[in-house]
């Protein structure tokens, strides 16, 4: 909506809402682990069992970034086109831009919070229920979609849910390295997940040891 909406529309303000309030969502989250993270307790070592899950769970934590996924495919399927401006005039390459940089700031932030949550919980039952909470603070922006999209909020909005669901764009035809540029990007994501999880492992395991 952000890339279809012409600036200071209605559906542009609907669209900016819903992004600032995941984000604000998602910050009040983030204070919260910070506050009860303060005495060091919940990054103690962990049970086997607990960390165990927790390694299996990171790629599906990835997978569960609509938001992040979204951004990795259409970077490596799609590119912009001008003859879009001819249907939607507000179409531009700079806010084409704009909705690709706050959709991917909106994925990683929930990524990051998923992550640290994954890695303070203390029992499996904990990481799933968190791992469904979460699911529904991504989710808000769909929800709100729909709303839209089923003529809840307007008529204006529902034109241009309208607009969003039946435009596209042409698909990127590039050499071998931008084709798998969504799988570059996605292990590369999971690469430096892993790395952090293996440390705060093997970190636990020498402070074990060395007690």
């Amino acid at each position: 909506m952000i890339f279809f909406s012409p600036v200071c529309s209605w559906s542009f303000f609907f669209a900016s809402y819903i992004i600032t309030l995941k984000i604000i969502l998602f910050t009040f989250l983030a204070l919260d682990l910070y506050t009860g993270t303060q005495s060091g307790g919940q990054f103690g070592a962990k049970l086997p069992l607990i960390r165990a899950s927790q390694f299996f769970l990171i790629p599906v934590s990835i997978a569960m970034q609509e938001d992040l996924i979204h951004v990795y495919t259409r970077i490596a399927n799609i590119r912009y086109d001008k003859a879009i401006l001819e249907t939607s005039p507000s179409a531009t390459e700079s806010k084409f831009a704009l909705s690709f940089v706050l959709r991917f700031a909106d994925g990683l932030y929930s990524l990051i919070i998923n992550f640290v949550l994954l890695l303070i919980t203390d029992n499996v039952l904990s990481s799933f229920l968190n791992f469904a909470a979460l699911g529904f603070l991504q989710s808000i922006d769909d929800v709100a979609f729909h709303l839209a999209a089923n003529g809840y909020l307007g008529d204006k909005l529902d034109d241009i849910c309208t607009l969003v669901k039946n435009s596209s764009l042409p698909r990127r035809v590039g050499d071998s390295f931008t084709n798998a540029l969504d799988t570059i990007l996605f292990l590369t994501t999971y690469a430096v997940m892993l790395a952090i999880f293996i440390y705060i492992v093997a970190y636990e395991y020498i402070t074990t040891k060395g007690n």
